[in-house]
């Protein structure tokens, strides 16, 4: 069989490492989508020692720059050409305020109108003949947040570092389940999921530090024993990936207590992310911010 071709942002370490390993053992040609190529190097090395016979091709991306990522479409466009699975894993998480250089909260940028701006821009090079797929990597912290379409970048609000993960990862869901409505109303052959790997990837408990009281004590003792690795934390995704039952706009993270970890299955999504026309006006709006526009 030929090899289908899958890119991977944030690539190089933790979830987006296991989800390349596992694609590569599925016969994918891999594209590691990186923002740091010296960094990613080494990364890149361990993955060809793992998989000789496996297809790596590191390349340039900083999911939180709208000129790196229309750099990096280009570049794709010319060296590869055919995009079978997209899996939008790079992100941040509960960082102090910053903004990129359009102006945009750097959780914001990185986490939501990145992936948006990026599929935009891949869109063309999807291939035409076969089910392709877009994975969208959420957060349990999507079920706190909300979509603040009066105050989206963080102009009015004061801003809470954990608040605006949350209202990223919301804006994500919810950008995720309209935009798989979108593919199918225009009849293309391309489906949009999402999924999360419970508190693996997010680094919750290790921000955390050591325990302050006997209660977190306490607490931290019976979860840190269900957190699972990057390799478990990431079936969820390739689930979503790969699966032949999987459809488009379904969830997926693990089924156990409090979707920490376990096995895969469908996952709680946030009520105000289900809201169609809040999605169509957040769709709007961040086509005014990122100057991207598609199944519009």
């Amino acid at each position: 069989m030929a090899k289908k071709t899958a890119i991977v942002t944030g690539a190089n370490a933790g979830l987006g490492f296991a989800i390349s390993a596992a694609l590569a053992e599925q016969n994918y040609r891999v594209i590691l989508a990186c923002r740091n190529l010296e960094k990613s190097a080494a990364a890149l090395e361990q993955l060809k020692q793992q998989f000789p016979d496996a297809d790596f091709l590191l390349m340039q991306l900083d999911v939180s720059n709208l000129e790196s990522i229309g750099r990096f479409a280009t570049a794709f466009a010319e060296q590869v050409g055919e995009l079978d699975l997209l899996i939008n894993n790079a992100g941040i998480t509960d960082v102090p305020l910053s903004r990129n250089t359009l102006g945009h909260e750097s959780q914001l940028a990185t986490n939501y109108l990145g992936p948006f701006a990026l599929i935009g821009k891949l869109l063309p090079q999807f291939k035409k003949e076969t089910e392709c797929r877009i994975v969208n990597i959420c957060s349990l912290a999507h079920r706190f947040g909300k979509i603040a379409l009066d105050d989206l970048n963080w102009e009015r609000d004061t801003y809470k570092p954990m608040k605006g993960y949350a209202r990223s990862k919301v804006a994500l869901m919810s950008y995720t389940i309209e935009l798989n409505r979108r593919l199918q109303q225009s009849g293309s052959n391309i489906i949009a999921l999402s999924s999360h790997p419970g508190f693996a990837a997010t680094e919750i408990t290790r921000k955390q530090g050591e325990p302050t009281n006997p209660v977190s004590a306490w607490i931290q003792s019976k979860i840190e024993p269900l957190i699972p690795l990057p390799k478990d934390a990431a079936r969820a995704t390739l689930m979503a990936a790969l699966s032949p039952d999987a459809r488009g706009g379904e969830y997926y993270g693990p089924g156990g207590f409090l979707e920490i970890g376990g096995a895969p299955d469908q996952a709680k999504i946030n009520a105000k992310a289900k809201d169609s026309e809040t999605a169509k006006q957040l769709w709007s709006l961040t086509e005014e911010m990122t100057g991207v526009s598609y199944l519009s």
